[in-house]
């Protein structure tokens, strides 16, 4: 019973990874398109501060989408290992599934490590585009 309930929460949490993966690749992705569309306005004028703006948050932001792919390639990498050690375990075949474990603990190390780093770079690039944005609306909101 007990195991029961840790592998449906393995289950949740598998998922949700996943979900807050695309979430935030999405929300990346339509920043980059927002700042691009942005910088079409026909009278824009950027000042030095915000050009560094500019390059270093849409910087941040592409290195966000990097990670974002890295995590998702890093799973499936992990879930074909993990399939492997469970094939193993049933055929009772276990040579070497000690180190497919521990393979298998450090891709999920990595995954959530750049899953952090994804989202750090996220926030960094959208308020440094934050800020580029309200420099430029300053007049119409003040």
């Amino acid at each position: 019973m007990n195991n029961e309930s840790y592998i449906r929460w393995q289950n949740i949490r598998i998922s949700q990874l996943g979900f807050a993966n695309n979430l935030i690749l999405g929300i990346s992705i339509a920043l980059i398109g927002f700042i691009l569309d942005f910088l079409q306005t026909d009278d824009l004028v950027l000042n030095s501060c915000q050009k560094f703006l500019f390059w270093v948050g849409g910087s941040l932001t592409l290195v966000s989408i990097g990670f974002g792919l890295y995590v998702v390639f890093n799973r499936l990498e992990d879930f074909r290992l993990t399939a492997q050690i469970a094939r193993k375990r049933e055929t009772g075949k276990t040579d070497g599934i000690e180190d497919d474990r521990s393979e298998s603990k450090v891709l999920g190390t990595k995954t959530w490590n750049c899953f952090i780093w994804q989202v750090s770079t996220l926030i960094v690039g959208f308020l440094l585009n934050l800020v580029l944005v309200l420099i430029e609306i300053k007049d119409i909101v003040t």
